[in-house]
């Protein structure tokens, strides 16, 4: 009888709609409604009111007091009976959920992803004395506990994305435990040419650790501190020869003079702690905190002149530090790539090989016979006027977009594709970046009327209309604007894995798989699109190779000039960009290499019929910035392990 009643349970759940739903809050729901205290409700509470409604219907307006008592005093009979039932149902239900707890979001792989993100934050938030060894031990700590949970948890119990997310954070924190050692022993061997380092590091601590000073002790310290320094640079001598102890010497001087930097900044931090809110550090420091700034600025040119061999005030010469084999491969297998330096270089001459002939071709077509270098000077002259070329952007722009749309190649939402703007690249920034730079804007690289004659005209050059019909493409959509929408929006916790292989390896992807489906208009489109693939094959052969020591980076300047046909400010921004920029040692050759995985991956996903293009460029921007192995991993149905490294050979003929 109960269940075909006007008010049983069936038919009163229909009648809560969402509208009443909304307004009950949930285990663990966060109320952020205008006017109302955030906090987070663990019972659901409902007005009793409100239940009643919805059991006995909302009741006429009473005529009196007692009348509206009456009303809500249910009849005996079997329908008071069913709504009676009905209410303590609903309490029931609703009690039930006010005990179900959502399960704890930091018990999640994601959640000890950004508990690990956090954590190194805070680190580097907190420890900012250069060779710090009680800073070195609470990292290390950090990094291997977290390593020991991991370890300790029931790899089998996660879902597949969740497995990914654990090989991914075993590697990022074995990776990052590794490099602690290996920069600690660096530094060290550094340090031995700044024998002061060791009382100016504790003086450092002390204010890090915002201990009470002693100003009269600490203007003693300080003033002690400086002496050494100035004894330090006047006993510097340039290194006898030119051979590899030679070559050493020089790299351990460069890193001593960047270490010295990091005290002369974390010197001046100290000082702008006390000055004027410590009466007696003015009175006492003062003096001794200046001497100890210029010592620590001799210091530093010192080093550089005399045995970096380069001065402080040379911005032409381009000097680095090559970190050599075992360092690379380390680095090639935090990336998830078992390949070797060595096949890694052969990879880029079969690619460059393959270039030179399609060029060749390319400049057959537009009568210039085997002579590629005078098809690619023909191209370099087909620029726009001056003030003409961010029209030319925006117009290449959207045509990107379009051929895109109407080859359903990937989901462009509107936002995305009108949310990027456009501004211009400075000079200073063209000496390093002599192209366009992307990502939520597009910064174009176009002469100024403050630069030379010769640099307007490379700049031009370097930028016509032909490469960047080649670049646009690459910066905006389906590259790295593209990119950083989607990495705004899916899995934003996985930023701790962020890797150059995704982010530049999706961009000179793009631009292989629209020459395979002929993006080019012509042959001069072609000589565009097959300049910046040389480009990224000579990448990886003059960036591993400098690394490895066989190549200085004026070598690797004129490699450029010769084999891709770069202009020489071009070629040595490029180079100047690689060694001096601050990029990690494999940035340049991600580009080249994480594109041919892309493509691989492309290859045994759509064309085997698994995907379509959409669905497969869709997914690859949905799973953030990781390693392309991981990413195939998941891709796949081989079953995972905990222990799982990179074994995916790509790069086989």
């Amino acid at each position: 009888m109960l269940a075909s009643h006007p008010f049983a349970i069936g038919p009163l759940v229909s009648r809560i709609t969402m509208k009443h739903l909304s307004t009950i809050p949930r285990p663990g729901h966060v109320s952020l409604a205008a006017g109302t205290p955030r906090r987070r409700c663990r019972s659901t509470r409902l007005r009793i009111p409100l239940i009643l409604r919805l059991a006995w219907g909302r009741p006429a307006q009473p005529s009196s007091a007692v009348e509206r008592a009456r009303r809500w005093v249910p009849s005996r009979g079997p329908q008071c009976f069913g709504r009676t039932a009905m209410v303590c149902g609903c309490f029931l239900l609703f009690g039930w959920l006010a005990r179900a707890e959502e399960p704890d979001p930091t018990h999640s792989m994601a959640g000890w992803v950004q508990q690990v993100s956090a954590d190194l934050k805070t680190l580097d938030h907190r420890y900012r004395v250069p060779v710090d060894p009680s800073a070195l031990e609470v990292r290390r700590n950090v990094l291997q506990s977290w390593l020991t949970r991991l370890e300790q948890r029931d790899f089998s119990t996660l879902r597949r994305d969740a497995q990914i997310d654990y090989l991914l954070l075993r590697s990022e924190l074995a990776y990052r435990l590794h490099r602690l050692e290996q920069d600690a022993s660096r530094d060290l061997e550094a340090v031995e040419l700044l024998p002061y380092w060791e009382t100016l590091g504790e003086i450092l601590r002390h204010r890090e650790n915002v201990d009470p000073i002693d100003a009269a002790a600490l203007a003693g310290e300080l003033d002690a501190v400086a002496a050494a320094a100035e004894r330090a640079a006047a006993d510097i001598e340039p290194p006898p020869g030119a051979g590899a102890k030679a070559t050493a010497a020089r790299l351990r001087g460069l890193q001593a003079a960047q270490l010295v930097g990091q005290y002369l900044r974390a010197v001046e931090e100290m000082d702008r702690f006390y000055h004027g809110y410590h009466p007696q550090y003015n009175w006492w420091c003062k003096q001794p905190v200046n001497r100890l700034r210029a010592a620590l600025a001799e210091h530093r040119s010192k080093l550089r002149e005399k045995l970096v061999g380069v001065p402080e005030s040379d911005d032409q010469t381009i000097i680095g530090l090559p970190i050599g084999q075992q360092a690379l491969q380390v680095e090639l297998r935090h990336e998830w790539i078992v390949h070797t330096p060595a096949e890694l270089i052969a990879l880029a001459r079969r690619e460059m090989a393959w270039c030179d002939r399609e060029m060749r071709t390319a400049a057959q077509q537009l009568g210039f016979g085997d002579d590629w270098k005078a098809a690619l000077e023909h191209v370099k002259q087909q620029h726009v006027a001056p003030g003409d070329q961010p029209q030319l952007i925006r117009e290449l722009a959207w045509e990107a977009i379009r051929f895109l749309q109407t080859h359903d190649l990937i989901t462009i939402p509107p936002l995305a594709a009108n949310g990027w703007r456009m501004t211009m690249m400075s000079p200073e920034r063209q000496r390093v970046n002599p192209y366009f730079l992307g990502g939520d804007s597009i910064i174009v690289s176009f002469p100024t009327d403050g630069m030379t004659h010769e640099e307007k005209l490379m700049s031009m050059r370097s930028n016509n209309i032909h490469f960047s019909r080649a670049t646009v493409h690459h910066e905006l959509i389906p590259g790295h604007h593209l990119q950083y929408y989607a990495l705004a929006r899916f899995r934003p916790y996985r930023e701790l894995f962020r890797t150059p292989f995704w982010m530049e390896g999706w961009a000179l992807y793009w631009e292989m798989f629209l020459w395979d489906l002929d993006f080019a208009r012509g042959p001069e489109d072609r000589i565009g699109m097959l300049f910046w693939r040389k480009h990224r094959c000579a990448r990886i052969i003059f960036s591993l190779s400098y690394h490895l020591g066989e190549m200085s980076p004026q070598e690797c300047v004129d490699y450029l000039i010769e084999n891709v046909g770069h202009e020489p400010s071009a070629a040595a921004a490029e180079v100047r960009r690689s060694v001096m920029g601050g990029y990690s040692p494999l940035y340049q050759a991600a580009y080249m290499l994480g594109g041919l995985q892309l493509r691989r991956l492309h290859a045994e996903i759509v064309l085997s019929g698994t995907m379509t293009n959409r669905q497969f460029h869709d997914t690859v921007l949905r799973q953030h910035s990781i390693p392309i192995e991981p990413l195939r991993l998941y891709l796949s149905d081989v079953p995972l392990s905990p222990d799982m490294g990179p074994s995916w050979r790509f790069a086989d003929e």
